[in-house]
């Protein structure tokens, strides 16, 4: 991407690769392969719903039923890597209210300026009698959506993500706490273990509703994302840590064990008729199999972390959001122009929705990325 000589100018290319991926990043600060986590994530999402309009990526292969579990992959980093960052301080840091401050203003930024241009455009087509839009909001909609009481199709796990990031400070705290009075590794185990039965037992997997917009049942995901921020800080700390080849096995169980939950896999597999719902409220098991990976990828070998720090899936992880939120109307909009007489539709409707979550990041992600709050004075 950058030129070989110290004081030419960027190339055109490095200056585009430049508005998507930034700066070089300090390793700490965000390892490049979890941006490919997040590209995976939202392909996974693509994948299903391309496959519940009968145009597989993978001839012969539905994914029908697999999109919930890329949505579990984005709570799980949400978390991991907003408490990555906030176990870097003491709990007695954790009082300045400056920090609290520039959380609360770059997390609105990560979702409403967005959020509230796919939501607008929808109320606004809505009420021009554009009945073919995906979202229809009139506004007694709008205001649930608002409000967050409410997610159309894809939108319902807006509000969960945005609600968690009002617990979370609450759940880095605890971590934080047990860090600094250098809590045995057993002791945060039983603390995360019991964590999540309270959860587990205040909102049963059983009663989650479809789309559920409530955080309590995704959270026992969300502690799992947060627990393997703390189990990061271990390894990174330890004298002896686990070798890169055991973390080359965790991930290769984590990937056997997530392919088992694509819906045709597993009624193959146990010999029944294929329900595309069946893996929707696994939870727990869901949180712990991609952090399982996550920490794979972050300290397994090179061969496992390469494919998510390459360049292309970053750039599918920093538009993901975008891809998130677009993905549908863009699909059946093509659908609605024949996109299934086409030649390759899946690719088409991929490389589409792509494209405009490129050009949707540069107008309504991109300008906020980098704000801060700064204290004046």
């Amino acid at each position: 991407m950058s030129s070989p000589f110290p004081d030419a100018p960027p190339t055109a290319l490095a200056r585009l690769a430049g508005l998507f991926l930034g700066r070089p990043r300090v390793r700490l600060d965000q390892v490049d392969s979890l941006d490919g986590l997040r590209g995976l994530a939202v392909l996974v999402v693509l994948a299903s719903h391309l496959s519940n309009a009968g145009m597989g990526l993978v001839p012969g292969l539905s994914l029908s039923g697999t999109g919930k579990s890329g949505v579990y992959l984005f709570f799980v980093l949400s978390a991991f890597l907003l408490v990555r960052l906030l176990l870097r301080r003491t709990p007695a840091q954790f009082a300045d209210a400056r920090l609290w401050a520039d959380y609360a203003l770059r997390r609105v930024l990560r979702i409403w300026p967005l959020y509230l241009v796919v939501l607008l455009s929808a109320w606004w087509l809505t009420r021009s009698g554009h009945a073919g839009w995906h979202y229809q909001l009139d506004d007694a909609a709008l205001w649930r959506h608002l409000a967050l009481r409410e997610g159309q199709s894809v939108l319902w796990s807006i509000p969960v993500e945005f609600v968690f990031y009002l617990v979370l400070p609450f759940v880095a705290w605890g971590l934080a706490f047990s860090m600094a009075r250098a809590w045995p590794w057993w002791l945060e185990a039983l603390g995360f273990v019991a964590a999540l039965a309270a959860a587990s037992w205040a909102w049963p997997p059983s009663t989650a509703l479809e789309n559920d917009v409530r955080l309590g049942p995704y959270l026992v995901i969300f502690l799992c994302g947060a627990f393997a921020a703390r189990l990061d800080h271990r390894i990174r700390a330890a004298a002896s840590p686990p070798s890169s080849r055991a973390w080359g096995i965790v991930g290769l169980v984590a990937i056997a064990a997530l392919l088992l939950t694509v819906p045709v896999a597993w009624a193959a597999l146990a010999g029944k008729p294929v329900d595309y719902g069946f893996n929707h409220r696994w939870f727990l098991f869901f949180g712990l199999a991609w952090s399982a990976l996550l920490l794979a990828v972050l300290h397994g070998p090179r061969w496992l972390r390469r494919p998510f720090a390459s360049a292309p899936a970053r750039w599918v992880g920093v538009v993901s959001f975008s891809a998130y939120l677009w993905h549908m109307p863009v699909l059946d909009l093509l659908r609605a122009h024949g996109l299934a007489t086409w030649p390759l539709p899946a690719l088409w409707a991929l490389l589409a929705a792509l494209a405009v979550a490129g050009l949707s990041f540069l107008a309504f992600e991109r300008p906020w990325r980098d704000l801060r709050f700064v204290r004046k004075g």
